[in-house]
């Protein structure tokens, strides 16, 4: 299928129901509330382009076709809003209301679709992370997001083995904190299952339900240091059709020196061109593919690279 010819908003409705969800191929947005930007530290309104990480919304990112959902989350001027700090440096972007409204929104129109949340990196330093995570429980609630939640009976479930008729027109909702972890109300487990050992060597380690993923970035903003060593990753660990999820982090840290004169735009711009030619390279070398390619300022041009594989 040509990449013109894909449907961005519904193209796992061009994908057979008994496909299991290790056997997709999906683009993933990297911080994905960060969007819009608000309540930015002064050192950060000096320069946003070091804070902001998407152009779209969650509502468009996921009409262009992204199905993971990089979703980081405080409680700060009386909101629960997804943010983007290191310490209090940073910014808060989208609200939790906006990012919930927008999925379900979404998945009235598209009904063939299904897309994961990862909540992570409750933001602690203040001393308030209980007290976040109580917050979130009570907002996710609200009788009108629960129909659209993928729940199980089975607290063993592995999300990856499941088919895609199974999931459809649901949302998965994922934590990589144990409070409030029910498969009956749709809270599942996230862990990150790949690690690094005191000698520098990365290693796969299921560690328990509901859904295991091989994530680790580069913190680099050169382009060749980042995809020789994704590139390497996914030779090692990624493949189609395992217990766990492999992701391609595809995305540049910023870090002091680009500062003055640089942001994450242009970083994603210079990962996100490069991209196409890194994913092409394995396919025709027969090497394994990543399930999710983690992306900043992920567009529609970038996510069709991606999921045209699912069809060729």
């Amino acid at each position: 299928m040509r990449n013109d010819n894909i449907d961005s908003a519904s193209w796992m409705g061009q994908l057979a129901d008994s496909i299991k969800l290790n056997e997709i191929i999906m683009p993933g947005s990297h911080d994905a509330g960060m969007s819009v930007l608000h309540h930015c530290d002064i050192g950060s309104k000096m320069n946003k382009g070091m804070v902001q990480t998407q152009e779209l919304k969650i509502a468009d990112q996921l009409k262009v076709g992204s199905r993971y959902f990089d979703i980081r989350v405080d409680y700060d001027h009386k909101k629960l809003v997804t943010y983007h700090r290191t310490g209090n440096l940073g910014c808060n972007g989208q609200s939790l209301e906006q990012v919930m409204n927008e999925s379900v929104a979404f998945l009235q129109e598209q009904k063939t679709e299904t897309f994961i949340l990862k909540f992570s990196h409750i933001r602690s330093n203040r001393g308030m992370e209980r007290e976040i995570k109580d917050r979130i429980d009570q907002f996710l609630s609200n009788i009108n997001f629960r129909p659209y939640f993928f729940t199980s009976s089975n607290q063993e479930v592995n999300l990856v083995e499941l088919s895609l008729g199974e999931v459809r027109g649901k949302m998965i909702l994922v934590f990589d904190y144990v409070e409030y972890i029910s498969t009956k109300q749709g809270h599942l487990r996230y862990y990150n299952a790949l690690e690094k050992d005191d000698k520098g060597n990365f290693a796969i380690k299921l560690k328990g339900p509901n859904i295991n993923i091989a994530d680790a970035y580069t913190n680099t903003t050169s382009l060749k240091k980042m995809s020789e060593d994704q590139i390497n990753k996914q030779n090692d660990f990624g493949g189609l059709g395992k217990e766990y999820l492999f992701l391609l982090s595809w995305t540049l840290t910023p870090g002091a020196g680009t500062f003055f004169g640089g942001s994450i735009r242009e970083l994603a711009g210079k990962a996100n061109r490069a991209l196409p030619k890194a994913l092409s390279g394995q396919k025709e070398e027969g090497n394994p593919m990543p399930n999710i390619v983690y992306v900043d300022y992920v567009n529609k041009v970038t996510a069709r690279e991606i999921i045209q594989y699912n069809f060729r």
